[in-house]
């Protein structure tokens, strides 16, 4: 396979924090651009807010054909490199392009599932007033956002409903 002449999913590598200025200039050369976003929530100065970022932070895929459009692409503006193995590019499998597209959500954002919580898990607060605190996951609440745990204090122990995004698996405690 000549897959130097052949059209194929490529990363690119961008400059930091310019995924979106290299993914413009890719796509002004008429190539296919994909560049994969998230959508979560943080806490700014105590507030959730939505934040948008790439799914794989520094990183895009653009569809050409090497011979043609390598060097064009290593000097477009907000690139870095092209995953490479030496001056060879290394192409993408367009299953994996596939499996990220069929993730992408009604919003445009791909959907990162989180693992399942189940009964018996340890879990860790990672914000709000218990943040630091960790606990046992008893049970998933109907409206599927706040959960009840057992929390584990320093004498005592407390059941607790907190919101399920603030926590996350507490993984190597004992």
């Amino acid at each position: 396979m000549d897959f130097y002449r052949e059209t194929h999913w490529f990363a690119v590598h961008a400059k930091p924090h310019r995924e979106e200025v290299a993914a413009m200039n890719i796509a002004r050369l008429d190539l296919e651009v994909f560049l994969p976003k998230v959508k979560q929530e943080r806490m700014v100065c105590g507030v959730p807010r939505g934040v948008v970022k790439p799914l794989f932070p520094g990183y895009l895929f653009a569809r050409f054909c090497p011979a043609t459009y390598l060097h064009l692409i290593r000097y477009a503006r907000g690139v870095l490199r092209v995953v490479s193995c030496g001056d060879v590019p290394l192409p993408v499998d367009e299953i994996i392009i596939q499996e990220i597209r069929s993730r992408i959500g009604p919003d445009g954002y791909v959907r990162l599932e989180d693992r399942s919580l189940r009964p018996g898990d340890r879990v860790l607060v990672r914000e709000g007033p218990l943040r630091g605190l960790t606990g046992i996951f008893e049970r998933e609440l109907d409206d599927r956002e706040r959960v009840i745990l057992l929390l584990e204090a320093i004498e005592y122990q407390a059941r607790v409903v907190i919101q399920r995004h603030h926590l996350s698996l507490a993984e190597g405690l004992v």
